[in-house]
């Protein structure tokens, strides 16, 4: 009861000044004036005594509820700890103009983007994991956020379906990394630290940001999947073609980086949509953890239910009114 006493809170305050007018069902007459002074002479009844005292309540409770009501309360926003498996998952989404084409670079008409393949297992991925807490950054030639790490599922479905929008821009991996392990920063670790890149190609990166990425990899205590969304004539993320250089196979350099992170860390390359289903797949069973998180449950108007209780109390009141007896006719009183 405590608790939710701290929790119950009003918008207006003015009301309350008037609470003392509760008080006048209680200074009211409701003896009836009659003509016939012998009707003093009657016993108490008991049960009239009962009805006046329910009338009296039910005058007092409506204005009351009444009262509290015109106060707007509400129950203020409360967090809740839950307890399952899963994990604290950011995903890092390319948006680069890259994403537009189809795995085999030449679009095809009717055919399945890249872009269009990766919302849509995001989008079942983030529908089926209850118990995770997902935010998402998007980054072409500099990252964006799209919803903060929570438990809210709707604002990173409407992040995923604003994709449909043609990505544009170059890839900035580096900055996409760097923002997504912003929002473990200060946060207990209450489950497993994800970072989902899903990414179509790479960009070199200086020395100066791999030491950076790579302390604040460590850290965060964050594992890092990779779902290498490969065209056709992508680059391999295992084999480097002879007399190729790091800028010539941005893929191939990114990935011998990502194994130097001292973290958890798995590259999935795949080729057509059925591939990045799979990857998307066996990501959710190697991040499926015990994990603890809290439920952030919104705020809850309460007037209606003081609107309801004073109608209840006016069809008290109007009940009761209807017993009354007003008029006593003289024949009855011979007898």
């Amino acid at each position: 009861m405590i608790g939710l006493f701290n929790e119950f809170q009003i918008t207006e305050v003015w009301p309350l000044y008037l609470l003392p007018l509760v008080l006048l069902p209680w200074l009211v007459k409701t003896e009836g004036e009659f003509q016939y002074p012998s009707i003093y002479m009657i016993p108490e009844d008991p049960f009239s005594v009962w009805i006046e005292r329910i009338w009296r309540i039910s005058c007092a409770l409506l204005v009351a509820c009444l009262l509290i009501a015109m106060c707007k309360p509400y129950l203020g926003e409360q967090k809740i700890d839950r307890y399952g498996n899963g994990a604290h998952i950011m995903v890092v989404l390319d948006r680069s103009g890259s994403m537009n084409d189809d795995f085999a670079d030449r679009p095809e008409r009717g055919s399945a983007s890249k872009m269009a393949a990766a919302r849509r297992v995001l989008t079942e991925f983030t529908k089926n994991s209850r118990q995770d807490l997902i935010g998402m950054i998007t980054f072409s030639t500099s990252p964006m956020l799209v919803a903060s790490l929570s438990h809210d599922r709707e604002a990173v479905l409407s992040g995923l379906s604003a994709t449909e929008v043609g990505g544009m821009g170059f890839t900035a991996v580096d900055k996409g990394l760097a923002m997504a392990l912003d929002f473990f920063e200060g946060q207990p670790v209450t489950g497993s630290r994800v970072v989902l890149l899903v990414s179509d190609g790479a960009a070199h990166l200086d020395a100066k940001t791999q030491d950076f990425l790579r302390n604040a990899f460590v850290r965060q205590n964050a594992s890092l999947y990779w779902i290498y969304l490969r065209s056709k004539n992508g680059s391999s993320l295992h084999e480097k073609l002879e007399g190729d250089d790091d800028q010539a196979a941005p893929e191939y350099a990114l990935n011998q980086y990502f194994q130097t992170l001292g973290v958890p860390y798995h590259a999935y390359m795949a080729e057509d949509p059925a591939q990045v289903k799979l990857a998307m797949q066996t990501i959710a069973k190697l991040k499926n953890k015990p994990v603890k998180y809290q439920e952030v449950i919104a705020r809850k108007d309460m007037a209606h239910l003081f609107y309801v209780i004073a109608l209840l109390a006016t069809v008290v009141i109007s009940g009761l009114y209807l017993t009354e007896v007003r008029t006593w006719r003289i024949d009855s009183i011979g007898k």
